[in-house]
C-alpha cells in the first residue's frame, strides 16, 4: 500500500506547532494517528493474503470506467446512487473503501450470511454505530457502511486526500494532499499503481465483467493522473453554481472542526483554505475537460438533475451509448419520484465563512463564462 509519509509528518508537525496547538485537537490527532496506522497495518497484511488466495485479481481488466466527478456538494452522490441501481455496474460501498482487499470482501459476505441466521444482531449494532458516528453529517451527506460511496479512503490511506482537512484544518499547508497531480512524477506513478491495484481487487470480487462506476467529489487534484492511468475513462461532470457549492463544501469541513478543533472558527483561514481548494478544482476540471475527446466527457447541471433526475440519467446513458434495461428503467422512475419529495435541510451562505460573491467571481471568471452562471 502506497504511503506518502511527508504529509503525515507535516500534518503532525503543524498540529503540535505553537501556531495551531490546542490540547483537545492534539489528543484527537494522537488517537487518530495510532488507530489509523493500526488499521492501515491490518489492511496491508490482509491484502498480502490476496496474493496467495486470489492471485487472479492481478489480471483483472478495467475497461471504459465511468467516473462521476465535480466539486463536492454538486449532486455527485445523488447521481452515483441513482445509476448504481443498474446491475451492469460495479460500485464501491463505504465499507469496501475502508477494507480494500478481496479477502475482506469474502469474509464479510460469509459473516453476513452467518449474521442473518442469528437474526442480524451484528447488522443492527453496525447500523447503530454508523447512525451515531455520522449523525452530524446527516443533513449534509447521508452515508453508511453499505451505501454507495467515493473511493476517497484509498487516498486517505496514502495520505494524499483533501479529506485529511477534516482533522487537519490547514489544507493551505498540505498542498500535496489537495493536489496529488503535483507530487513528483515517480511518486505519482507509484500512487496510481496502488490505486489501480485496489480497483482490480474490487472488480475481481464484485463483477469481473461489469463496468466500474465511480463517484469522487474530491477527485480534481488527482484527475490528471487518473486520466493517464485509464485513458478510456468516461467522465460525468456535475456542475453547480459556485455561490451554492462553495459554502456548502466549507460547511462540510466545518462540522467536524466544531468537535475536533473548535479553535478554528467559521470565518477563519481554515475555511478560506477549503474555499481556495474549490476554486482550484473548478478551474482544473475545466482545463482537463478541454484535453479529452468529446465522447468521453459530459457536463450535467445540478439544476437539471434536481428538476428531472430521470431525464438526466437517460442523457448520460445516451452520451456513452449505454443500454438501459426495462428493469432499471422502472427502478430509475421510482427513485426519481422519491427524489422529487426530498428537501435539503442544509443551509449555508458565503458570508458566514468570510467569503463574498465578488471574491468568488474574481477567482472563477472563466468558469462563470464557460457555464453561463449569473454573477
Amino acid at each position: 500500500m502506497y504511503f506518502y509519509y511527508p504529509i503525515l509528518f507535516k500534518a503532525l508537525r503543524l498540529t503540535f506547532s505553537r501556531r495551531y496547538f490546542s490540547v483537545r485537537h492534539a489528543c484527537f490527532v494522537s488517537i487518530f494517528t495510532v488507530l489509523f496506522l493500526l488499521l492501515r497495518g491490518i489492511v496491508w497484511s490482509v491484502r498480502l493474503l490476496d496474493r496467495i488466495l486470489f492471485p487472479g485479481y492481478r489480471k483483472q481488466a478495467i475497461k471504459n470506467p465511468i467516473y462521476i466527478v465535480g466539486n463536492p456538494r454538486s449532486g455527485t452522490t445523488f447521481t452515483h446512487r441513482l445509476i448504481s441501481h443498474d446491475r451492469q455496474f460495479s460500485y464501491i460501498r463505504l465499507y469496501q473503501t475502508i477494507f480494500p482487499a478481496v479477502t475482506f470482501y469474502r469474509a464479510f459476505t460469509g459473516l453476513g450470511r452467518l449474521d442473518r441466521i442469528f437474526g442480524s444482531p451484528f447488522t443492527r449494532l453496525v447500523n447503530m454505530i454508523s447512525h451515531r458516528g455520522f449523525k452530524g453529517w446527516d443533513k449534509i451527506h447521508k452515508t453508511g457502511p453499505k451505501e454507495a460511496e467515493s473511493d476517497e479512503m484509498l487516498f486517505v490511506y496514502a495520505m494524499l486526500s483533501p479529506l485529511l482537512g477534516l482533522l487537519f484544518p490547514f489544507l493551505g499547508s498540505l498542498e500535496e494532499a489537495v493536489f496529488a497531480d503535483r507530487i513528483p512524477t515517480r511518486e505519482r506513478h507509484r500512487l496510481m499503481a496502488y490505486y489501480k491495484d485496489c480497483l482490480q481487487r474490487h472488480m475481481y470480487a464484485t463483477g469481473p465483467d461489469k463496468i466500474l462506476l465511480e463517484k469522487v467529489a474530491l477527485i480534481a487534484g488527482r484527475l490528471g493522473s487518473i486520466i493517464e492511468a485509464f485513458p478510456d475513462i468516461r467522465i460525468v461532470h456535475l456542475i453547480r453554481h459556485p455561490y451554492q457549492c462553495i459554502p456548502s463544501l466549507v460547511s462540510m469541513f466545518y462540522v467536524p472542526w466544531t468537535t475536533l478543533a473548535p479553535q478554528f472558527e467559521r470565518d477563519s483561514q481554515a475555511s478560506r483554505d477549503v474555499a481556495r481548494m474549490a476554486f482550484e478544482y473548478y478551474r482544473y476540471i475545466l482545463k482537463l475537460k478541454k484535453t479529452l475527446p468529446e465522447d468521453q466527457f459530459i457536463d450535467v447541471y445540478y439544476e437539471d438533475l434536481v428538476a428531472d433526475p430521470e431525464a438526466t440519467v437517460e442523457r448520460i446513458y445516451q452520451k456513452f451509448h449505454l443500454d438501459m434495461s426495462l428493469e432499471y428503467r422502472e427502478i430509475l422512475r421510482q427513485e426519481a419520484r422519491k427524489a422529487r419529495k426530498y428537501k435539503s435541510k442544509h443551509s449555508y451562505s458565503l458570508e458566514e465563512y468570510g467569503l463574498t460573491k465578488e471574491m468568488v467571481y474574481e477567482e472563477l471568471k472563466d468558469v462563470f463564462e464557460e457555464y453561463g452562471f449569473d454573477k
